[in-house]
C-alpha cells in the first residue's frame, strides 16, 4: 500500500510539473494583437508642402529718378486700387514739362498762323506743311512728358496688401529701383513640387485639403495649374492650388501642407503602422498555426494611414499582425491577445 501511495503521488507530481511547464512555456510566448484582413477601399491624397503666396503679387519699380517726397502707407496695410502710395520728385522730368511746354506752344501759335495764311494762299503748301509737321511733332512731345512726369506718382492697379515697402521719404530712388509690392489678398496659392509618377492622376479643378500651420487650421484648396513640364533641377511639375481667403487669415509666407485628391484606390488594404522594412524588402506578419509568418508585401496605393498591398500568401481573412510586429520573429510561436 505504501509503494502505491508512493506512486500515485509521484504521477501527481508529474502531472503537476508538466502542467506548469506549459502553462510556463504559453506565458512566454510572444503577445501579438491581430486583425482580418478585409478587401477596402482607400481614399488617396498626395501630401507636399511649400510656401503660401498671393495669387497676384504685382511688383511696383521706380520709372524715374529722384527724391522720395511722399510715402502714404507701410507694410500690411490694405489699400485700394488708385491710392496713391509714393511720389518721386524728379526734377527732370518737370523741366521735361515746362520745355515741352512751351515748344508746344510756339509750335500751336506757327501752326494756326501757317493755317490762316496758307487757307488764303497767302504762303505754299510746303511751308504749311512744315508748320503742321512740327506742332504735331511738339504735341506728342509734350504728352510723352507729362507721362513720364505723371509716373513720379505711383499708384496702386487694384485693392491688396502693401509689402516689402522699405522706402522712405527724402531718400533719392533710381529708375528701376524696387519700391514695394502689392499682394491680393482674396485668393491665395500653395505651389508644390508633385513627382512624375503622381502628375498624371492630377487634374486642373483636382481638389485639395492644406493645412495651415501658423492657423492650426485645414482650408479647402483646388488646383489650377499644372506645369506642362518638369523642371530641370528637381524633375518634379509645378502645381499651383489656389484657395480663397474672404478673411484674409492667410497671409504671404505662411507654410501649407496639402494633401491633393489622386482617386481611390480597392484591394487588399492594411494600416500603414503594420508594415516593417526588413533589410531591403517590407513584409508583414500574419499569425498561422500559432506562429508568426512573414510576408514580403509591394504597395501598390497608399495614403497617411492605410495602404493597399499584394503579396503572396496574404488573403482576406488571414490573421495580420498589428501589434508587436517590430519585435516579432519569423516562425516564432506568439500568443494572441486582444
Amino acid at each position: 500500500m505504501k509503494t502505491m501511495a508512493i506512486i500515485m503521488m509521484t504521477a501527481t507530481f508529474a502531472v503537476s510539473c508538466g502542467k506548469k511547464k506549459e502553462k510556463a512555456v504559453e506565458e512566454n510566448l510572444r503577445p501579438v494583437k491581430v486583425q482580418s484582413i478585409g478587401q477596402n477601399t482607400i481614399s488617396l491624397g498626395y501630401t507636399v508642402s511649400g510656401t503660401i503666396k498671393g495669387k497676384e503679387e504685382i511688383p511696383y519699380v521706380a520709372t524715374s529718378s529722384g527724391e522720395v517726397t511722399v510715402v502714404n502707407a507701410k507694410n500690411g496695410d490694405y489699400v485700394h486700387a488708385g491710392q496713391v502710395i509714393i511720389a518721386i520728385d524728379n526734377q527732370a522730368a518737370r523741366s521735361n514739362v515746362i520745355s515741352a511746354s512751351s515748344n508746344y506752344e510756339t509750335a500751336r501759335i506757327n501752326y494756326e498762323k501757317y493755317r490762316v495764311l496758307y487757307n488764303k494762299r497767302l504762303v505754299t503748301e510746303t511751308e504749311y506743311l512744315n508748320a503742321k509737321t512740327n506742332y504735331d511733332s511738339a504735341r506728342a512731345n509734350l504728352q510723352t512728358a507729362n507721362d513720364a512726369n505723371s509716373k513720379s506718382v505711383i499708384r496702386t492697379d487694384v485693392n491688396g496688401v502693401l509689402a516689402n515697402l522699405n522706402i522712405e521719404r527724402h531718400q533719392q530712388v533710381s529708375a528701376g529701383q524696387a519700391l514695394f509690392t502689392l499682394v491680393n489678398e482674396s485668393e491665395m496659392i500653395l505651389q508644390v513640387g508633385v513627382s512624375p509618377q503622381i502628375v498624371g492622376k492630377i487634374q486642373v479643378g483636382t481638389t485639395a485639403k492644406v493645412k495651415i500651420d501658423e492657423l492650426g487650421k485645414e482650408v479647402d484648396g483646388e488646383v489650377y495649374e499644372i506645369s506642362g513640364a518638369a523642371q530641370n533641377a528637381t524633375r518634379q511639375f509645378l502645381v499651383k492650388i489656389k484657395m480663397q481667403n474672404p478673411d484674409r487669415e492667410l497671409k504671404s509666407g505662411m507654410y501649407g501642407t496639402a494633401s491633393i485628391d489622386t482617386g481611390a484606390e480597392e484591394g487588399i488594404v492594411i494600416p500603414k503602422t503594420s508594415i516593417v522594412v526588413r533589410g531591403v524588402e517590407q513584409v508583414v506578419y500574419i499569425v498561422k498555426d500559432g506562429k508568426a509568418v512573414a510576408i514580403p508585401i509591394k504597395i501598390v496605393n497608399q495614403n497617411e494611414t492605410y495602404a493597399a498591398v499584394t503579396g503572396d500568401g496574404l488573403t482576406v481573412g488571414s490573421e495580420l499582425v498589428v501589434e508587436g510586429q517590430n519585435v516579432v520573429q519569423n516562425g516564432e510561436k506568439v500568443k494572441k491577445v486582444n
